[in-house]
Parts: C-alpha cells; sequence; structure tokens
C-alpha cells in the first residue's frame, strides 16, 4: 500500500510523498533512529511507491506494485546478511546488479538495512556508487547509529530521523495485540516511550511480562530471598534482559514519586496502581531520587560492558536498598 499505510511520521511521509509527486527524487535516503522506529517499514513502503510506475501503489494493480508484494519485483534490491557486520562483498554484488536497468518501470531500488553495521571497506565500496550513480538507481538506507557512517556517506545522504511516536499512534499500532485489560495496554504504551518496536516485542514475548511481574513482586517484598533468585537466574540467563529489568524498576520508582506528590493519575504502571501505592508508603521521595540516579548511572554503565554478574548483583542490592 506504499506511504499512505504508514501510522505516524506525518511529516516525514508528507516530505517523501512530495519528492515524489514533484519528481524530485534523489539518489541517496536515510532513516535514522532506535530501534524499533520503523525504519524498515518507511523505507520499504516508500521503495513500494518509487517502484510503481504510475505513482500510486495504494491498490495499484500493476506488475511492479504486484511483484513487489510478492518479494520477487527484479527492481528491488535488498543487501541481507546473518553476520554482525556487512562486508565488500555484498556491496560489490549490490554494485553488479545495479549495472543493470529497470526491469518494470523507470526507476530500481537498493536497501540495506543496518547500514551502521557496513565495514569502512564496505562504505567505501558503496561511495562508488553514490558518487556515479546510474540516474534510475536510488539508494535506501536504515541505520540505528547514523553518525557511525563516514562523512563521505553522509554528504551524499539525505536523512531523516524518526520521531517518537505519539500514544494514539502506538495504540493504534498495538491495537491487533491488545490485551483486554485497557490498564495493561496503557502500560505498554507508556512503557515503549514512543517506540512501536518495544510495545509489540513486549505484547508478543511473554519472557517481558514474567520479568515484569517478577520484579514487582520484588519490590513489594524485596527480603523475599526466593523472588530474588528468580530474577536474577532470568537475567544470567538472558542478558538482554538486563536494560528492561533496569527499566521496570525506574518505571516503578518513577510511579511512586508521582503517588507522593498527587499525580497518580500519570502511573506508567497503571495496571498496578494499588501495588504502586503499597510500594510507596514504604519509601521518601529522597530515597527513590536517590535510587533513580543510581539507576540511570547503572544504565550508562552497562552500555560500557561493565561485569555483568557484578552488575545484576548491584541491580538487586538496588531494590532491597529501598
Amino acid at each position: 500500500m506504499g506511504l499512505n499505510k504508514i501510522i505516524g511520521q506525518k511529516t516525514l511521509v508528507s516530505q517523501l510523498k512530495k519528492f515524489l509527486s514533484d519528481g524530485k527524487l534523489g539518489h541517496a535516503y536515510a532513516f535514522s533512529g532506535p530501534e524499533g522506529m520503523g525504519k524498515r517499514t518507511v523505507a520499504l513502503e516508500f521503495a513500494h511507491d518509487i517502484l510503481c510506475p504510475f505513482g500510486k501503489s495504494d491498490g495499484c494493480g500493476c506488475v511492479s506494485c504486484r511483484t513487489f508484494a510478492e518479494g520477487t519485483n527484479p527492481d528491488f534490491y535488498e543487501v541481507i546478511t546473518d553476520k554482525s557486520s556487512i562486508g565488500v562483498d555484498l556491496i560489490r554484488a549490490l554494485q553488479e546488479h545495479v549495472s543493470n536497468r529497470p526491469a518494470y518501470g523507470y526507476k530500481k531500488v537498493y536497501f540495506i538495512d543496518g547500514a551502521d553495521m557496513m565495514t569502512v571497506q564496505a562504505q567505501n565500496c558503496l561511495l562508488k556508487t553514490l558518487e556515479e550513480p546510474p540516474e534510475y538507481a536510488v539508494i535506501i538506507l536504515s541505520a540505528v547509529n547514523y553518525d557511525a557512517l563516514l562523512p563521505t556517506i553522509r554528504s551524499r545522504t539525505v536523512n531523516f530521523r524518526l520521531e517518537p511516536y505519539s500514544e494514539g499512534e502506538i495504540r493504534r499500532i498495538i491495537m491487533p495485540l491488545a490485551p483486554k485489560n485497557a490498564n495493561e495496554l496503557d502500560f505498554y504504551i507508556n512503557f515503549s516511550r514512543g517506540i512501536p518496536g518495544k510495545a509489540v516485542r513486549m505484547l508478543e514475548e511473554s519472557s517481558f511480562r514474567e520479568l515484569r511481574h517478577l520484579i514487582i513482586g520484588l519490590l513489594q517484598k524485596p527480603t523475599d530471598f526466593s523472588q530474588t533468585e528468580k530474577v536474577r537466574k532470568i537475567l544470567t540467563d538472558n542478558k538482554g534482559d538486563f536494560p528492561e529489568a533496569i527499566g521496570i524498576i525506574m518505571s516503578v520508582y518513577r510511579d511512586c514519586l508521582m503517588v507522593l506528590t498527587g499525580m497518580e493519575n500519570r502511573l506508567i504502571n497503571s495496571d498496578k496502581k494499588d501495588i504502586i501505592k503499597g510500594i510507596a508508603s514504604a519509601c521518601s521521595k529522597r530515597k527513590l531520587m536517590d535510587r533513580l540516579s543510581a539507576l540511570e548511572n547503572m544504565q550508562r554503565n552497562f552500555r560500557y560492558n561493565i561485569n555483568y554478574q557484578l552488575g545484576i548483583d548491584i541491580l538487586l542490592l538496588e531494590i532491597q536498598e529501598v
């Protein structure tokens, strides 16, 4: 359905549509932002619209649109790898494909998802195509860390950083997955902080719900050894859950502050209101603010690869000290 399918990102979508309608399409675009922002979705729908020779991919039945929807359009090329980086050989393969003219329409689109994973050699190789692209070629990049790309790549690319989605937009996106409990849905929307992919992942993965349940239970009874060891085991077995665990704890402490300042209508964990009020009753504002500050430091340290097991121990101690 092309760009008309996109929920949110209204300014960005409007700009992209204008490029197409005015016939002022450039040769290289990038979509950047945190993981889960929908960069890939926007890139693919943009590619869909670019490739439609009639400029109406929304409901269009042309061969280009049909084959794009089926994943067989020869004018669309995606760089795909199962490795942790995108090597120069993959970019050379892209360049070979660029030399062939479009099969169906007037354009060919080349998509590099996770372009910030390209090696320096791969980026320098891509630069040759960016410097002298055929008139029919459009290269689209997506990147979490756009600044990781070489300055020579960035100077030849129009970058669009995706903005956080509103609560209403995220609600529309995740509604097909929504739980029956409206307050629980509000939690996922608030906790996602404007990142729809995060909300979707939390709803789809039972492991997140279990982690949240255990952490909130531990915050209720911080001296419960059995509960402590359950949380320790989950975090030990799943390193990727550590940032989420910090986020859950911080959301509870933040909600406790809201309760203590008379703003119960602004809770992130609104589905756990009674529990939050119980935890808040045993805390002081100063203690909560100190713990939030400590957790923010822990978040920063985690990005710089602190000893993971030590990080778990410190996190559990922080819970017990409130």
